[in-house]
């Protein structure tokens, strides 16, 4: 039985779909997808490159577009225009419900199509927002998707594994050069990842840049290896 305060929250606040963003039907707040995207989760398909859409074994980026990022592999769970609505009511509208629920989604991914990434990563790091601009929203978006990662998974999450040192505009008001240069030197490496492997998470790949700037701090505070798994990806579908 829900409480008072839940059933007067979901009146006020409509649960909605993890996916698509619409809000759920009384029969479907049980889960976190209505009934449309349930019957057909719209992931990445595994045989296409989700950066340039070639051709590609390991449902992760192809050989040639590994070739321009530092880090060992990178994987994304959606295209990104598939899950625009929801991140946008996660990351700005604060609806943490949503996370947690695209949260678990990636963690079903990396369970049913990933499980080599699993097996190799000994640790979880999210990507880091500023303090001001954490305080500012209530939260980092990615702490929320690595914990019900790590809670469906049992990868061990280093919440403090990197820092944002100084204030960055957002990369989306930036064009490709202008976003290299916005974080170099923005992030920093907050603890000893002497031969681990990494799973670095973060909610939308762009360009790259941000996971580049991520990986080289995690290599200098001593990785063996850095893997990206992120939520979405804004490239070829």
């Amino acid at each position: 039985m829900k409480c008072l305060k839940t059933i007067l929250l979901d009146t006020v606040f409509p649960p909605r779909c993890a996916v698509c963003g619409e809000i759920l039907r009384m029969e479907e707040r049980q889960g976190v997808l209505c009934a449309d995207c349930r019957s057909d989760i719209p992931y990445l398909p595994q045989e296409k490159c989700p950066h340039c859409g070639g051709k590609t074994n390991n449902g992760g980026f192809c050989d040639f577009c590994m070739k321009h990022f530092p880090f060992d592999s990178v994987c994304g769970a959606f295209p990104y225009e598939k899950v625009r609505k929801a991140i946008h009511l996660f990351k700005y509208d604060g609806d943490k419900t949503i996370g947690e629920g695209l949260g678990r989604l990636m963690a079903e991914e990396l369970l049913e199509n990933h499980k080599e990434l699993l097996e190799k990563a000994d640790v979880l790091v999210s990507v880091p927002l500023h303090p001001k601009k954490e305080k500012f929203r209530g939260f980092n978006q990615t702490h929320i998707l690595c914990e019900k990662i790590a809670e469906k998974t049992g990868l061990t999450f280093q919440r403090h594994g990197l820092e944002r040192k100084r204030e960055t505009i957002a990369q989306s008001e930036l064009d490709p050069e202008e976003r290299k240069v916005n974080l170099k030197d923005a992030f920093a490496a907050t603890a000893d990842f002497t031969g681990k492997c990494v799973l670095l998470v973060d909610d939308i790949f762009t360009t790259g840049t941000t996971c580049r700037e991520c990986a080289k701090e995690l290599y200098r505070a001593g990785a063996r290896e850095v893997m990206v798994f992120v939520l979405s990806v804004a490239g070829a579908e």
